[in-house]
């Protein structure tokens, strides 16, 4: 079966007809034959409009053909002003080196102490002047040739022309990069992620998010991670509800302990608050085992608290136990009076 050509610009249209494969330029429309009153003659002027318009993308095709040779003929001119602007900077770099060898020579001869080796830098000086005027000479006659054949192009143009295609040579090696990066980053991911690796597939995806914050396969991996990462801490939640209500009563400090280690953000409101309602039961069972004094609850928000007690009547309240709160919020920590006021008595 045949597979279509798709055509992004009239560039690549032109690329189609080489010149010498193109129709002959189209007569020209005169303004008349297009008149609203004509084309809505018969159908044959809509045919022939349309004949026209081909026959006009045919042309267009042409110039643009021929403005690609002329662009490649003028480049190729560029290179050549390339090459001479080199020659003459090569020729300069050496005419420098000469005079620098000749400066050398000439100040030993006035310096050197026998008379072999005053006549042996006195050649020196005399090869160095030699080559300096050569150079000097190759490096006029570089720059003339140079401007020259600056004075029969638009140099200018061609630098901006040339300056703006490898610009979009730098975009397109940038866009193959970034490109092989995220094929690598994905598959990476992809691979932690089927070994039950989450956090190193996640760290993985937001260490590429930066240059490709919205790629759909990037999201996608995301919301897999994001929702296993979920599964395995509702089954910790779970598992731990169970564990907590068989040993509360044997030991509540354990108890408290691993309910208040788990990382509650995220989870389904109802199993929240089971993790917390058996976390309050725990703590308050601890402080009854600790004989502490009027034990209060502060939950500031749904499924998030501390257990706030006091050591003795006259003593400040402190944390006993914390949940979902925070690194601020550790056992034993005096706790603000604005806090205490708005808890509520534990039971």
């Amino acid at each position: 079966m045949s597979q279509g050509i798709v055509l992004k610009s009239f560039e690549d249209l032109a690329s189609l007809f080489p010149t010498e494969d193109l129709p002959p330029d189209p007569p020209e429309v005169e303004a008349d034959d297009l008149s609203p009153s004509s084309l809505h003659n018969d159908g044959t002027n809509l045919a022939n409009l349309l004949t026209q318009l081909e026959a006009a993308g045919v042309a267009l095709a042409r110039v643009i053909v021929r403005d690609q040779e002329a662009r490649t003929l003028a480049l190729r001119d560029l290179e050549r002003y390339d090459a001479l602007i080199r020659q003459q900077r090569d020729a300069e770099s050496a005419r420098e080196r000469a005079s620098q060898i000749h400066r050398e020579a000439e100040a030993f001869v006035a310096r050197a102490f026998g008379e072999a080796a005053r006549a042996e830098a006195t050649r020196v000086v005399e090869v160095a002047r030699t080559a300096e005027g050569l150079a000097y000479r190759e490096a006029n006659g570089w720059r003339e040739a140079a401007e020259q054949l600056a004075a029969q192009l638009d140099l200018e143009r061609l630098l901006a022309d040339r300056e703006r295609q490898q610009e979009m040579e730098k975009a397109k090696a940038a866009a193959t990069e970034s490109a092989r990066r995220l094929s690598d980053v994905l598959a990476r991911a992809t691979s932690a992620l089927e070994a039950g690796l989450l956090a190193e597939a996640r760290e993985l995806l937001a260490s590429h998010t930066s240059e490709d914050s919205v790629n759909p396969e990037i999201a996608s991996l995301q919301e897999i991670i994001a929702r296993r990462e979920l599964n395995v801490k509702v089954a910790a939640a779970e598992n731990t509800i169970q564990a907590a209500r068989r040993d509360y009563r044997r030991d509540p400090f354990g108890v408290a302990t691993r309910l208040a280690q788990l990382d509650v953000d995220g989870l389904p409101v109802d199993l929240r608050r089971q993790v917390f309602g058996e976390w309050a039961r725990a703590g308050s069972r601890l402080c009854r085992a600790r004989a502490l004094v009027a034990p209060l609850r502060y939950a500031p928000d749904p499924g998030r608290g501390a257990i706030l007690a006091r050591e003795s009547a006259d003593s400040a309240y402190v944390v006993v136990s914390s949940l979902g709160m925070g690194s601020a919020w550790q056992q034993g920590e005096v706790v603000d009076e604005r806090q205490v006021r708005r808890a509520q008595p534990l039971r």
